[in-house]
């Protein structure tokens, strides 16, 4: 039988279990999408219930698999949803989604606390972002549904309520807390005092380190269960174990964060308002970010470029072509340029707007794709030198990797820098998986546990002049 961690990978559409041997290779993968169910408002909620059993279900089967010896269980899973218990360790309430809308005299009670989302922002660490700050869900509740907050007795966030399915045990881990949920003082390094003026913070057990556990017996096996991770973090563990310089990691996706987890200094009110936070890995070691709604921005500018030029949504990959690029830096004007239309209150620049486009101004589809990808890569490029500080080292992993043409223009915006593409696809649960390997493995981590491969440009172009407030403002 095969020495093996199970961990459980829980992303907000795909739920995945995956079993890794003890060299950190994925034996087994197994994905499933447990289908939303709907809050007491009518608004679409996961179904925790379903999860749980889903959850149960796989570490019953892999306990039973003759192949693999299951030596640890943890668990990475998205920030700032709430999991709320009753008296009897059952659900209290739904799992309020986090995208969820709050009535606006709600948020603006909250944030009138803090003297406004500016001072939430500067008093907290994080953005002012509504439910993705998971404190505003316990005020709610309190103060807006008092019947549904008399029966909680403890908020869990959901990874540490993966714990709790196997452990019965509360707990709350350092990265799930310090991320953009607006609990944490980073100052004092301990919970907000905000949550004592409110009555809030015996809801909420004391912040642990990621490497905690607790020694559960399941099917007569005794197996050390971690108290899981926020997965952000847990993706950028892998790369602070075993990186040999100093560097940032762009996370790339439906959302594009960089994770700069040697910035010096502090975060300034004015990142704060451009989507600046910072998230934790231990008590004592922030890391700042940036974040970028950048792949919903590309999909819906995609969409519209393959209805307007009769292409397939699925086959828009574009040689980068520098022909095509100088063309786009010579007819640089507000008309041409792809303006965010579904970035509102995000990103380095949340007032910026304009018109949708003209796509008639294109002769093809080609020259439209590059004005567009130069645009987007400008935004990231602005987003990445808000936390950037003095490393000029970028890990990229994610689906933005395959982008040549994304690739090629971060290069060129950022000359002079090491990109490397990081091979990891599973780096969340990577990071769950080694934030136990003390509990189950003598040997050290393998040094090369995060694979990542040089990128080297094609197109010899230099944009580094370039930035999103130069074309905005002319």
């Amino acid at each position: 039988m095969i020495p093996a961690i199970a961990i459980f990978d829980l992303g907000r559409t795909h739920k995945k279990f995956l079993i890794f041997d003890q060299d950190y290779e994925i034996v087994e993968e197994i994905t499933t999408v447990i289908p939303d169910i709907k809050d007491g408002d009518g608004d679409a909620c996961e179904d925790i219930k379903a999860i749980a059993d889903w959850m149960k279900k796989q570490v019953n089967t892999a306990l039973q698999n003759q192949n693999v010896d299951i030596k640890a269980i943890n668990f990475s899973a998205h920030g700032a949803s709430l999991v709320h218990i009753d008296s009897t360790g059952k659900p209290a309430t739904p799992f309020y989604d986090y995208m969820k809308a709050l009535p606006s005299e709600v948020t603006a009670d909250f944030y009138k606390q803090f003297a406004g989302r500016a001072g939430f922002s500067i008093a907290t660490g994080s953005p002012a972002l509504n439910l993705l700050n998971s404190g505003i869900q316990l005020y709610w509740l309190k103060k807006y549904r008092p019947e549904q907050y008399k029966k909680i007795e403890s908020s869990l966030h959901l990874p540490q309520y993966g714990n709790f399915i196997f452990s019965g045990k509360k707990h709350a881990d350092i990265t799930s807390i310090g991320c953009h949920t607006g609990l944490w003082d980073f100052k004092k390094q301990t919970y907000h005092h905000w949550l004592r003026d409110n009555n809030l913070q015996l809801l909420l057990p004391q912040a642990e380190p990621v490497d905690a556990h607790d020694q559960i017996v399941i099917n007569k096996k005794r197996i050390p269960v971690g108290i899981g991770m926020h997965d952000s973090s847990a993706a950028l563990l892998p790369f602070v174990k075993t990186a040999k310089q100093p560097f940032l990691l762009l996370s790339s996706g439906t959302w594009n964060i960089t994770l700069n987890p040697f910035f010096e200094g502090s975060l300034e009110k004015e990142k704060y308002l451009r989507d600046c936070l910072y998230y934790l890995l231990d008590v004592e070691r922030k890391v700042a970010a940036s974040r970028l709604f950048l792949g919903n921005e590309y999909d819906f500018q995609a969409k519209r470029l393959a209805s307007q030029f009769n292409r397939d949504l699925a086959q828009l990959e574009v040689k980068p072509d520098v022909e095509l690029l100088k063309g786009v830096l010579e007819n640089r004007t507000k008309e041409r340029t792809f303006h965010p239309e579904t970035m509102a209150g995000t990103g380095p620049f949340p007032e910026l707007k304009g018109k949708a486009v003209d796509l008639s101004l294109f002769s093809s589809f080609e020259e439209a794709y590059h004005q567009l990808m130069f645009d987007l890569t400008c935004l990231q490029k602005e987003s990445v030198e808000l936390i950037c500080g003095r490393v000029k080292c970028l890990y990229i992993s994610g689906g933005f990797v395959k982008n040549k043409l994304f690739m090629e223009l971060l290069q060129a915006f950022f000359p002079g820098w090491e990109i490397f593409i990081a091979e990891n696809k599973r780096a969340s649960a990577l990071g769950a998986a080694i934030a136990l390997h003390e509990t189950w493995q003598n040997d050290p981590l393998p040094e090369d546990i995060s694979p990542v491969v040089r990128f080297e440009p094609q197109l010899d172009i230099d944009l580094s002049r370039y930035g999103v407030s130069k074309f905005v403002n002319k």
